[in-house]
This record gives C-alpha cells, sequence and structure tokens, in this order.
C-alpha cells in the first residue's frame, strides 16, 4: 500500500521576508530539506551515502509550483510527499505545505533524475533506490505535462 511521507517544518525568522511572510525562494530550500529527510528517514538512504559513497547526484530537472496561501514567522507547516510516476532514469513526485488549519500554502510537482557524478550523465535509477520508491508512490491523478518524461 502506497503512503505519503509526512513532516514538518517550523517557518523560522530566516525564512521571512520583511512582511513576515516566508520568501517565495526559502520555500524550495524547505522542499529540498524534505526530499533529503525523506531519503534519509522515509527510504533509509541518505543523501550522504548516495552522493559520496555510491557517487550517485540526484538533481533536480524540473519544478512546477503553486503558492495559495502566505505561511507567517513561527507557524508549523505540515509537509506531505508522494511519488507519482517513476521512469527509468528519474521520478516525479508531488510536495504539499498545509497550514496547522489543514489549508494548502504550497504544491509542487517535481522532477528528479539520477546521474552518474564520475560521467556526470543521466543513469537508470538503481534497483534499491526504484523499490524504495515503489513505498511512497500513489495513482495518478491527470496532471499531464507533456514536456515531463523521462
Amino acid at each position: 500500500m502506497a503512503a505519503a511521507f509526512v513532516s514538518q517544518v517550523q517557518v523560522l525568522f530566516r525564512h521571512c521576508d520583511p512582511a513576515g511572510i516566508v520568501f517565495y525562494p526559502r520555500y524550495f530550500e524547505m522542499v529540498n530539506d524534505l526530499v533529503e529527510a525523506w531519503f534519509e528517514q522515509g527510504m533509509g538512504l541518505p543523501w550522504h551515502v548516495l552522493h559520496v559513497q555510491r557517487r550517485i547526484g540526484t538533481p533536480t530537472v524540473s519544478v512546477h509550483c503553486d503558492f495559495t496561501a502566505p505561511s507567517r514567522w513561527n507557524e508549523t507547516l505540515r509537509q506531505v510527499l508522494e511519488v507519482r510516476r517513476i521512469g527509468g532514469a528519474s521520478f516525479q513526485f508531488d510536495v504539499r505545505f498545509e497550514g496547522a488549519d489543514g489549508q494548502p500554502r504550497l504544491s509542487a510537482r517535481l522532477t528528479i533524475v539520477t546521474m552518474d557524478l564520475r560521467s556526470m550523465k543521466a543513469m537508470p535509477l538503481p534497483q534499491d533506490l526504484r523499490e524504495r520508491l515503489q513505498a511512497y508512490c500513489v495513482p495518478q491523478d491527470g496532471f499531464t505535462d507533456s514536456k515531463r518524461t523521462g
């Protein structure tokens, strides 16, 4: 049965602009932190092991993001990550951030490709990573974009 990876993040002063709301580029840092935590805590595959020991990179090659409501300093946001598609060398996943009241703040669809850090070229998803991704894979929801393949 597929499951989402769920975590929380507290909005810190460093995340905010002078208006006291999250400055949008900081959300991308939060998303990256979530992905790193998912690899380590959810899939048991720390980035350090993957990148340094196994020499497999995980660059983000596509991001589609919508910001639906502001998040403010000192709020705690619920973060949800679900895999949508597993390809030959890449995988696509959705991220949602929600306020304590369940109000959506951010929704994003990202694509990560696996890359051999020696040759700096895309490589097939390692079998152990593919198997771990399956645990977080949910059915397609009709979100399509002909430019997102791989």
